[in-house]
């Protein structure tokens, strides 16, 4: 007969109390154990997660990834708590650690859809399509059908040129949203609408008035016509036509810009016209610029930099203006630009001057407004910022204070308002107001 040991370890019981066990068997767990254990194991799972959850509620990005970095200390091998990871990598700007920590997570489970869909559209983004629709393929068959699979899948294809494919995606996925769903979240409808032929061309109009307290108004009425023959090329030419301090004037300047990336692209252009002394007879620019993808959750999401040079001929004068240019694309549609200027002006008998110059817009919608519909915008500028007029070159002692809003009226039509008043040397004012009209076809 055996006997029963009390011990720091593991407890050996009797044969005959383990159903035929023989001596020194260990011991199963019981039924009530093996459920604490569980309940356990899916407490601690539910706690991490909410804790994630409610971290990324409150825009906590990095106590979310806090939390996530724990979980995996403690579970390594969890792939959900690596989707997570990367999913808060790639919201970050970390995109490589965020592939990385998909494709972990794939390999310990290769039918999470929700791997695939989150690295799908970390590769899609990134412009590695069929890397991205292959992922998606996968998705797709593992039942039941989801609509964000879906519609992530009509958008790769539909990147891929593949728009019939797309918009069957898209309407299968349509199919699966709930009814009544907002309009600001049918991703479904929006990717039909996407298929719809996308204007190419641009045309603008406007006018604008410029009154002074030493002389008389002045006005420039500008005709813009913008053309995208494919999502590579951009061509562009513009007709200002002045009637300025008695005198009329007339120019044409056109440019011409190349995409060469995703995120970098360099334009060229030029013009000339009947200067009559206001205006400069010839100038010639370039411009390079280059994107940045900052985030998609982060208040700041992307900037852009561009580099510019800029000729001028006067009749009397010539100047070279440097320019670079900073914007930060925010969230909720909110964008900041500063700009900053050296200007090197020659006068006819003059010596060559140096002077710096510089100007900021902040763009904001209104709240529970899209930005496409109304667009605010307010502007600070120091020194001369129009080098297209004479009078404003030189007058370097100035500053002007202005606003706007963009108007949309349709998807296709728009209006542009805004109003500045700057303060010159000397004690001269001038008020500056224009409004244009603008078409998408």
């Amino acid at each position: 007969m055996g006997i029963c040991v009390l011990a720091a370890g593991p407890i050996t019981l009797r044969a005959d109390q383990r159903g035929g066990r023989g001596a020194g068997q260990l011991a199963s767990p019981s039924a009530t154990t093996v459920a604490r254990a569980q309940r356990t194991a899916a407490q601690e799972t539910a706690d991490w997660l909410e804790r994630v959850q409610k971290k990324v509620a409150a825009h906590n990005l990095a106590g979310a990834l806090r939390v996530v970095t724990a979980r995996l200390v403690a579970a390594p091998d969890e792939s959900g708590a690596l989707r997570w990871r990367a999913q808060l990598l790639a919201w970050t700007g970390r995109r490589r650690e965020a592939e990385a920590a998909y494709r972990r997570a794939l390999q310990l489970s290769p039918r999470d859809a929700d791997v695939l869909l989150g690295l799908a559209t970390l590769l899609a983004q990134d412009g590695r399509t069929a890397e991205a629709l292959a992922l998606l393929d996968a998705a797709g068959r593992i039942p039941p059908p989801r609509a964000d699979v879906l519609n992530e899948r009509g958008r790769v294809l539909r990147a891929l040129g593949r728009r019939s494919d797309a918009r069957a995606a898209f309407l299968q996925a349509r199919g699966l949203e709930p009814k009544g769903i907002p309009a600001a979240d049918d991703e479904a409808l929006a990717g039909l609408r996407s298929l719809e032929s996308p204007p190419r061309f641009e045309v603008d109009i406007g006018n604008e008035t410029d009154t002074f307290n030493y002389t008389g108004a002045a006005n420039t009425q500008t005709v813009a016509f913008v053309a995208k023959p494919n999502d590579r090329w951009i061509v562009a030419a513009e007709g200002d036509f002045y009637q300025r301090f008695g005198v009329d004037a007339e120019k044409i300047v056109a440019g011409v810009t190349y995409r060469f990336t995703r995120s970098d692209s360099f334009t060229v252009g030029g013009g000339a016209g009947n200067s009559n002394g206001i205006i400069p007879r010839a100038e010639t620019y370039f411009e390079y610029g280059h994107g940045f993808r900052i985030s998609e959750r982060k208040p700041l999401r992307g900037i852009e930099a561009a580099y510019n040079q800029h000729w001028f001929w006067y009749g009397q004068a010539r100047v070279l203006v440097f320019t670079g240019t900073v914007s930060a694309d925010l969230a909720r549609g909110f964008r900041w630009t500063v700009s900053a200027n050296g200007v090197r002006s020659q006068f006819t008998g003059l010596p060559v001057a140096w002077k710096p110059s510089g100007y900021t817009r902040f763009d904001f919608p209104l709240p529970r407004l899209a930005a496409n519909r109304l667009l605010m915008n307010a502007t600070f500028a120091v020194g001369s910022e129009n080098f297209s007029e004479l009078d404003q070159v030189g007058a370097f002692a100035s500053r002007t204070y202005g606003g706007g809003f963009r108007l949309g009226l349709t998807s296709r039509q728009y209006v542009n308002f805004y109003a500045a008043r700057q303060y010159r040397n000397g004690g001269n004012v001038e008020g500056i107001y224009g409004v244009s009209y603008g078409m998408r076809f």
